[in-house]
C-alpha cells in the first residue's frame, strides 16, 4: 500500500516531516519499506504560458514555442507532439534540474536557442506505466488556467513524498487512505475527516433489482445508479494521486472506481447500466462448466467455488476478480450502475490464484472487507461521478443481504494488561490509548469492555488489546527488568548437544562439507535406501517434488553429488544431519529419527605431488564411521555385517552396522546400475541413526599406567570361505584366548591363485601382553594354542 503524504492530509492534519512520520509508523507496527520523494532533485520548475508554436525551420519533428514563465517570454525547442498554444504547463528554467540529475542548460538545437525544458510526467519522476493515455509521448499540460510563474510541483501534486506500506496479512485496515489516517491519528493525535459525499438526487428511482441466491457467495450486495455520465478524463489530482498509488488513470468513470477503493478499501465495479441485459442482478456460485469472457477478453471456465455477478442469465462480472467484456465501461457509456459488496473472501481468493488474476480489488476482497465502509464507498463513488462526470444521481439505492456494521465486544482488564507488558498504567492511560484507535472503551472497576469496529474486526481476543496498547502507548515505554532469580544455572551443552558436535567436527576434519537438504522429497526418492513401502504424504504440497517427507537423508545427498558432478566438481564428500519420519498411520504422529548421512564421490584426500589417492569406496565410508565411532567411543560395540537388502547399493560391497546387535545403518557403494542412472561414477554413501549413537552411556574413563614389559605378536593365516567376514574370525579369537590377547587385526585378505574359489585367505596378526611380567614363549605358547584349536573346530584351515 502507496500513501501519499500529500493525499493523508485531506484525511487529517500531518504536520510532520516524512522522516518523523514514517520511523513512528513503523515503530508503531507497520513496517514503511521505502519513501518515494517526487521532490528530490527538482529545481526551478515553474508554470510556463505556451503563447506560440511554430515549426521549427530545420526540423520537422521539432517546434519552437514561446513561453512566457512570469519573469520573461521565452524561446523553448519542443519535440512533444501535444505541445500547443494557449496552454500552462510546467517548465524546468535554465539551470534548473529534473530527476537523475538532469542538468538544464541553454542550448541551441538545430540552430535555434532554447531555453528551458517544457516537462513531461515522465521527465518529473513519473515511472512510464502509470502516464495517462493522453500524457503519453507528450508534455503534461494544465487541465485549467494557472498562475505564471507559479511553482509549478505543488500544482502537480508531486511536492509530496510517498510512504510504501510492507503490511502483514492481519492489518487489512492499512489498505485504504481512511485506514492510515485512523493509524496516524493513533500515533500522533488529531482527528480523521471522512471525504465528501453530499450529493442530490433525482426524481428517478432506482430501477435494477437484486436477488443473492446464496448468501455464503455474496453475504451483501448493494447499487445505484448515475445517469448522464459524460466520460473524460478525471480531474488532475485525482490522477496524480492515483499514479502515485501505483494505479494508471483510465477516465473519469473508471478513475473514480480506483479512487474510492484506495479512500476506503472497499472496492466497487462500475458496471455499463445500458449493457448489462436486463434490470436484475443476481450474485450465485458459478455453475460447473459455465464459461464467461472478461475484461482480458479470455474466454473464463468456471467452478462451482467461483462467484458470479449476472444479470439473471449470463455472468456479467466475476465477483471480486474482473469484470465481463460487454458490460464494461467505454467512451460511449452514459449511464452508470455502480456495485459495492461483501463476498466471500476463500471463494476470492481461490479464483483469483487459479486463474492468476491478481487486482487491488481481490487483494482486499480475499481478507474481508469492512461493512462499515460498504455504504460510505458507494455513496462518495455517486458524489464523485456527479462532481466530475456531470451524473445525475438516481434516488435511493438497492441492496439484498445482512451488513453488520455493529461494534464487536472485547473483555479484558487493566490488570490483565499491566501483568502482560509489565507496566504500571492507569485505566484512564489505557482508556485514552484505545480511543487515538478509535476503539471506546466502558470502564467497570477493574474491568475494560472495549468497543471494537468493524474496521478493525483483526482486533478478536484480550491479546490483541496488549499488543495495541504496547504499539500506540510506545514499545519503548515498555520497562526492562531481569527476572527474580533464587539459583542462578550456569548455560552449558546438553550431553547430546556435546557428542553432536563432536561428530560434526570430526567429519568436517576429514573433509567432509556439510549439507542441508529439504525434509520433503518426492514418493519415488522417499521408498529408496530404506525397508520402508510407504511415506507420510503432505495434505497440500507445494509440488510434487515436495509430496511426502522422508525416509532416508541418502537420496538427496546423492542428488547434491550429482548436482556437483554436473558442474566440474568431481569429487565430492558430503554429509548431512537432520530427521526422518516414520509413518505410524495416519491418526497418530509420525516418528521422527536424527540420521547422520554422507556421500562420497571421486577420489579422497588425493595428493598430487605423492601420487596418492584414496578411492570413494566402501572402505572409505567405512573409515570415515569408524573415526567418528571412535570419537564416541563405540568402537567395541560396533559390529559390520554383510547387506543385500536395498536394490539402490551394490550387493557385494555393503555392510549393515550393529550397535550392541542392533541394526543402525549401512555403509556401501552405490549400485552400478543405480550410479549410471544418475550419471555417477564410483560412489559410496552411509546412513546411520544418529540418535542412537548419541543416546548410548558411556562410563568413566579409566587411566592405566603404561606397561614395564614387552608385548608379543603371533601371525596367523587362515582359509575361509569368501563370504565368511573378518570380524567373525577376530571375534572367534577373542573368545578363545581372553588372557593375555590385547589386540587382534586383520592385516592381509588374498583371493586368487593356490586358493579354491569361492575361497580366501585371511591374514590375522594377535598381541598377547603380561603386565605383571615378561611372557615367555611357553606362556604365549599356552595361550595361542586354544585360539588355533578353536578356528580349526569351527571349519578353517590354517595356512603353513
Amino acid at each position: 500500500m502507496k500513501v501519499s503524504k500529500e493525499w493523508l492530509q485531506e484525511y487529517i492534519d500531518v504536520n510532520q516531516p516524512i522522516d518523523v512520520l514514517s520511523e513512528k509508523i513503523t515503530r508503531g507496527g507497520i513496517e514503511v519499506d521505502d519513501v518515494i520523494d517526487y521532490t528530490d532533485g527538482i529545481k526551478k520548475l515553474t508554470v510556463g504560458y505556451v503563447k506560440s508554436v511554430k515549426q521549427h525551420p530545420n526540423a520537422d519533428k521539432l517546434n519552437l514555442c514561446e513561453v512566457d514563465t512570469g519573469e520573461a517570454v521565452k524561446q523553448i525547442v519542443c519535440g512533444a507532439p501535444n505541445v500547443q498554444a494557449d496552454t500552462y504547463v510546467a517548465v524546468c528554467e535554465v539551470g534548473g534540474r529534473l530527476p537523475g540529475g538532469v542538468k538544464i542548460k541553454r542550448a541551441k538545437l538545430r540552430g535555434e536557442v532554447s531555453e528551458g525544458m517544457i516537462c513531461s510526467l515522465e521527465e518529473l519522476g513519473v515511472h512510464s506505466d502509470y502516464v495517462p493515455k493522453e500524457y503519453q509521448d507528450g508534455i503534461f499540460i494544465f487541465q485549467e488556467p494557472q498562475e505564471i510563474g507559479a511553482p509549478a510541483l505543488p500544482l502537480v501534486y508531486l511536492d509530496d513524498q510517498v510512504m510504501e506500506f510492507d503490511l502483514t496479512p492481519n492489518r487489512k485496515d492499512a489498505l485504504s487512505m481512511i485506514g492510515a489516517a485512523y493509524e496516524t491519528r493513533a500515533l500522533f493525535g488529531g482527528e480523521v475527516t471522512r471525504p465528501e459525499q453530499d450529493f442530490t438526487e433525482s426524481d428517478d428511482t432506482v430501477d435494477v433489482s437484486i436477488k443473492n441466491e446464496d448468501t455464503d457467495a455474496a453475504p451483501y450486495y448493494a447499487l445505484r445508479t448515475v445517469k448522464n455520465v459524460t466520460i473524460a478524463p478525471s480531474p488532475t489530482w485525482m490522477q496524480i494521486r492515483l499514479i502515485k498509488a501505483g494505479i494508471r488513470p483510465i477516465n473519469n468513470v473508471v478513475d473514480i472506481s480506483n479512487y474510492v477503493l484506495l479512500e476506503y478499501g472497499q472496492p466497487l465495479h462500475m458496471f455499463d447500466y445500458d449493457e448489462i441485459g436486463s434490470k436484475e442482478i443476481v450474485t450465485r456460485f458459478a455453475k460447473d462448466g459455465e464459461t464467461m469472457i472478461t475484461l482480458d477478453e479470455k474466454e473464463r471456465r468456471l467452478l462451482p467455488t467461483d462467484i458470479v455477478v449476472t444479470n439473471g442469465r449470463e455472468p456479467v462480472a466475476l465477483a471480486g476478480v474482473m469484470g465481463g467484456n460487454f458490460s464494461e465501461v467505454t467512451e460511449k457509456t452514459t449511464n452508470v450502475l455502480i456495485e459495492s459488496a461483501v463476498f466471500n473472501p476463500v471463494s476470492v481468493r481461490k479464483t483469483s490464484n487459479r486463474l492468476n488474476l491478481r487486482s487491488e480489488a481481490s487483494n482486499r476482497f480475499e481478507k474481508g472487507v469492512s461493512h462499515e465502509f460498504v455504504m460510505p464507498a458507494l455513496e462518495r463513488a455517486a458524489y464523485l461521478l456527479e462532481q466530475y462526470a456531470g451524473g445525475t444521481v438516481t434516488k435511493g439505492h438497492n441492496a439484498d443481504g445482512a451488513l453488520d456494521t455493529s461494534d464487536s465486544l472485547i473483555e479484558t482488564s487493566t490488570s490483565l494488561i499491566n501483568s502482560r507488558l509489565g507496566m504500571d498504567l492507569s485505566t484512564a492511560d489505557i482508556e485514552e490509548t484505545l480511543l487515538k484507535l478509535g476503539l471506546k472503551t466502558k470502564v467497570d472497576g477493574d474491568a475494560l469492555n472495549i468497543l471494537v469496529p468493524s474496521r478493525r474486526d483483526d482486533l478478536t481476543i484480550p491479546e490483541d488489546i496488549n499488543e495495541e496498547v504496547a504499539r500506540i502507548y510506545g514499545y519503548d515505554a515498555l520497562p526492562s527488568s531481569l527476572p527474580e532469580l533464587t539459583e542462578i544455572t550456569p548455560g552449558k551443552l546438553t550431553d547430546v548437544q556435546k557428542k553432536t558436535r563432536i561428530v560434526r567436527r570430526q567429519l568436517e576434519a576429514l573433509g567432509l562439507s556439510q549439507a542441508i537438504n529439504y525434509a520433503l522429497t518426492t514418493k519415488e526418492k522417499a521408498l529408496q535406501f530404506t525397508e520402508r513401502k510407504d511415506a507420510l504424504p503432505l495434505l497440500m504440497p507445494m509440488s510434487e517434488d515436495h509430496a511426502v517427507l522422508r525416509n532416508s537423508l541418502v537420496p538427496h545427498l546423492v542428488d547434491n553429488a550429482v548436482y556437483n558432478t554436473a558442474r566440474q566438481r568431481k569429487d565430492i564428500a558430503l554429509f548431512e544431519t537432520g530427521r526422518i519420519f516414520i509413518s505410524k498411520g495416519t491418526e497418530t504422529q509420525p516418528e521422527e529419527i536424527e540420521m547422520l548421512g554422507g556421500v562420497l564421490t571421486g577420489e579422497l584426500n588425493r595428493t598430487d605431488w605423492l601420487q596418492e589417492k584414496v578411492p570413494a569406496d566402501f572402505y572409505a565410508a567405512k573409515g570415515v564411521l569408524d573415526s567418528v565411532f571412535e570419537k564416541l567411543g563405540l568402537t567395541d560395540r560396533v559390529r559390520y555385517e554383510s547387506f543385500e537388502d536395498y536394490p539402490e547399493l551394490h550387493p557385494g560391497r555393503t555392510a549393515k552396522i550393529l550397535l550392541d546387535g542392533e541394526f543402525i545403518g549401512f555403509a556401501g557403494e552405490l549400485h552400478p546400475r543405480y550410479a549410471k542412472e544418475n550419471d555417477l561414477g564410483g560412489t559410496a554413501v552411509f546412513e546411520v541413526n544418529l540418535d542412537a549413537l548419541l543416546q548410548v552411556q558411556q562410563g568413566s574413563i579409566e587411566y592405566e599406567q603404561l606397561s614395564r614389559y614387552p608385548s608379543v605378536t603371533r601371525d596367523i593365516a587362515l582359509v575361509a570361505d569368501s563370504s565368511v567376514s573378518a570380524g567373525t574370525l577376530v571375534q572367534i579369537v577373542k573368545d578363545a584366548a581372553p588372557k593375555y590377547l590385547t589386540d587382534v587385526f586383520p592385516f592381509d585378505v588374498y583371493e586368487g591363485e593356490h586358493i579354491e574359489a569361492g575361497r580366501k585367505s585371511v591374514a590375522l596378526r594377535l598381541t598377547y601382553l603380561n603386565k605383571e611380567a615378561t611372557l615367555t614363549d611357553e606362556a604365549v605358547e599356552a595361550v595361542h594354542q586354544p585360539v588355533l584349536e578353536a578356528l580349526k573346530d569351527k571349519g578353517f584351515a590354517l595356512r603353513g
